[in-house]
């Protein structure tokens, strides 16, 4: 799988994160995974309930985003975790 970032035509400034495909359950570790499960569990969750670098993990891979102050899962996340 490759995570990178596309670039934008002025200054090199990032635009969007990207992942090529949907990761599945073998590019997560089985912490990451729960974490992710109770999310999407939870269906929103406070930001500090999860430890940095998980959150940090799961929102590079697109399975997890930031919104109105809290975790929610991606469609992607949803699926990852039920798999």
């Amino acid at each position: 799988m490759r995570i990178g970032r596309k670039t934008g035509l002025q200054c090199g400034q990032p635009i969007e994160d990207f992942v090529d495909r949907i990761p599945n359950r073998g590019d997560v570790t089985p912490d990451e995974l729960a974490s992710l499960r109770l999310i999407v569990d939870c269906s929103f969750l406070s930001t500090s309930a999860i430890p940095a670098l998980r959150r940090a993990r799961l929102l590079q891979l697109g399975l997890i985003q930031n919104g109105m102050g809290g975790l929610m899962p991606t469609p992607a996340g949803r699926i990852v975790a039920r798999m």
